[in-house]
């Protein structure tokens, strides 16, 4: 049957959504800049997925049978409920957040950091919006099932990778080296591949939505998984903890050479067996595992690309690198 909703603003609550989503935002913001300090912008950032995703179901009237909104909204809210969390705590534990050092004093160039939150909160969330702002609620089926296991590995995936290199980085013997544990060991970086997963896999599950109201036009919804990709490749992701960051695990002979062996066999984002992602060549590599140029140490890059690393890695520097 067809479900009742209560159009806010918009058919889909999108409109809706979007000024909740700025008024949240600009609210932090204010507290941010009369406290100086960016301590609450993960956490502001989670707070608002979760007030979206219960605002828009609960906007619906028959919100009871709306299993499938009901389902794909408790899993996405529990992900974004853990990764506020341990954000926060993070960040409260470091006693700061470095991509803010040049802006928490400047009112402007703070403001910037929450807009970008406003376009990153809505955009990432579409296809939740839409699956529980829509009218169609068709059967679940297995495309359904699909979606909901791509989310709910994703949100595993994320949790195992970020609490595995929080018990690793808590042990002081491992000061200075890079972290190859547990899911570590297939991916440089599971927890951003967990964060894709969710999101590839909310977007699955809007599609039957989609096409039981013929409503073609919410596949921008996409955008919700390619967005996400983007920022986390090429921006926000591991642009910063890659490229020149390498340096800090190539301090000594011994540490440059066990970190090349550790580059060379692991991709960045896709987890894949260490032994044989070796073996690829290195355009294999860019084109399909995302390994991109810009994530090699600088000195390093041309060796790593054209697959010199296998000697490299294997070789004792003169000294440390700078």
């Amino acid at each position: 049957p067809s479900l009742v909703m209560v159009s806010v603003i918009d058919d889909d609550n999108f409109v809706l959504s979007l000024l909740v989503t700025i008024f949240i935002q600009l609210s932090f913001f204010a507290i941010a800049v009369a406290t100086k300090s960016e301590n609450l912008y993960d956490f502001a950032g989670g707070l608002n997925y979760i007030f979206v995703f219960v605002m828009t179901l609960a906007l619906n009237n028959e919100g009871s049978g709306n299993v499938r909104g009901i389902v794909l909204s408790v899993l996405v809210c529990i992900s974004r409920a853990f990764l506020g969390s341990f954000l926060l705590f993070r960040v409260l534990s470091r006693k700061g957040d470095g991509r803010f050092d040049e802006a928490r004093e400047n009112p402007c160039k703070f403001l910037v950091f929450w807009v970008f939150q406003i376009f990153w909160v809505f955009l990432i969330s579409s296809p939740v919006i839409y699956v529980n702002g829509s009218g169609g609620d068709p059967g679940l089926g297995a495309v359904d099932y699909l979606g909901f296991a791509i989310v709910a590995f994703g949100i595993i995936f994320q949790i195992v990778a970020d609490l595995q290199k929080y018990s690793f980085r808590a042990n002081m013997e491992n000061k200075g080296k890079v972290c190859d544990v547990g899911v570590w060991s297939i991916s440089r970086h599971p927890n951003y591949f967990g964060e894709v997963m969710i999101w590839w896999g909310a977007f699955v599950v809007a599609v039957p939505s989609i096409q039981d109201q013929n409503e073609y036009w919410a596949l921008w919804t996409v955008v919700s998984p390619i967005f996400t990709m983007f920022l986390l490749l090429f921006v926000s992701g591991i642009p910063l903890a890659e490229g020149n960051k390498l340096g800090r695990f190539m301090k000594t002979p011994e540490a440059k050479s066990e970190f090349l062996e550790y580059f060379s066999s692991t991709p960045p984002l896709i987890p894949f067996v260490p032994f044989l992602y070796k073996l690829l060549p290195s355009w294999f590599k860019c084109i399909f595992c995302c390994e991109f140029p810009m994530y090699a140490y600088s000195d390093l890059k041309q060796q790593i690309l054209t697959g010199e690393q296998k000697d490299v890695a294997g070789q004792k520097s003169d000294g440390p690198m700078a």
